[in-house]
């Protein structure tokens, strides 16, 4: 693939073929189920570093592995000039700072006063998020039934906000909250370059632009030395995560949502993750759920399995702008 376009070519109109074909889904389908893992362990793994390293130094470090990662298989395949090009800049550096810098901020931030269980139903409001966007901009109307199911899931995250203090301080449950909001923005963002653009340019996008305002972050407010990622309780849960739940986990989502409809993968996708954060904030962070946190998570993963079936999983792809040489 060119890593940049032809200063010769001409523009056609076009609608890959692919993307509407029964190998499209089902390849779609293999990186969704890949990303259910990859999503449960965000939420334990932040909650994790949110107490026991610097948040920003955790932040930073992690996006800039990520980065490494998405560079290097960007200069393998010849897309890593695309990066540059000043007619796709705008539209990545906005993927990049919804979908990774302020994401990464609000959600290290909220799981400091926020265990992580209480963190996975806040962050089962994705699909009403995704639903509202792709609405708005995408235009994949929603059926009654898809309206129905939202309104579950929302009932279900008010019925555990009620019952107890798991969502206390507020401000931290807050910025848990709309980090869904963040995401599916970027996702938003993104459909509407892909194609022509790859899920790994965009992929590599979002960490390498996110590198750069994290890190100056991070030494602006005086956080001048990174000798703590030489201690190995801090370097082994960067590394991890920056490699496998960052940069494994965008590749693997966008793979999906390039070939599949969003509000369809993301009320696939997040059925399963809150079963898995369960097991894994439960083996290693040893946190037990309350009944009223399971009955709100039972509730909401019926409102999401609602959205599964009440909507198409082919993605309504918009004509895209080809360019032949």
């Amino acid at each position: 693939m060119h890593s940049s376009a032809p200063k010769n070519s001409m523009a056609a109109t076009i609608v890959p073929p692919t993307y509407k074909s029964r190998d499209a889904v089902a390849t779609g389908l293999l990186f969704a189920i890949s990303n259910v893992t990859i999503s449960a362990l965000q939420p334990v793994i932040t909650r994790y570093a949110a107490l026991k390293i610097d948040p920003l130094v955790f932040c930073a470090s992690s996006v800039m592995i990520a980065a490494a990662c998405a560079a290097t298989i960007l200069a393998c395949t010849g897309e890593i000039g695309l990066l540059l090009e000043f007619r796709y800049l705008p539209r990545l550096i906005a993927i990049s700072t919804a979908g990774t810098v302020a994401t990464t901020l609000a959600l290290i931030y909220g799981l400091r006063k926020i265990d992580a269980i209480a963190g996975v139903i806040l962050l089962e409001s994705e699909p009403v998020y995704s639903l509202i966007l792709a609405t708005i901009f995408l235009k994949e109307r929603p059926s009654r039934r898809q309206l129905l199911a939202t309104a579950t899931i929302l009932a279900a995250i008010g019925y555990v906000f009620g019952a107890a203090h798991a969502f206390r301080p507020l401000y931290a449950a807050l910025l848990i909250l709309i980090t869904p909001m963040f995401w599916q923005s970027s996702h938003v963002l993104s459909l509407k370059v892909m194609p022509p653009l790859t899920p790994r340019v965009i992929t590599g996008a979002r960490y390498v632009y996110a590198a750069i305002v994290l890190l100056a972050i991070l030494l602006g407010l005086g956080h001048s030395s990174l000798a703590v990622l030489a201690v190995p309780e801090v370097l082994v849960p960067v590394m991890f995560t920056g490699a496998f739940v960052y940069f494994m986990g965008s590749f693997t989502w966008y793979g999906a949502i390039s070939r599949l409809s969003l509000a369809w993968t993301t009320a696939l996708v997040i059925p399963a993750v809150p079963i898995a954060s369960l097991v894994f904030a439960m083996i290693f962070l040893g946190e037990r759920p309350a009944a009223h946190e399971l009955a709100g998570i039972g509730s909401a993963m019926i409102g999401m399995l609602a959205l599964v079936l009440g909507s198409d999983a082919r993605r309504n792809v918009v004509p895209a702008v080809a360019i032949c040489e």
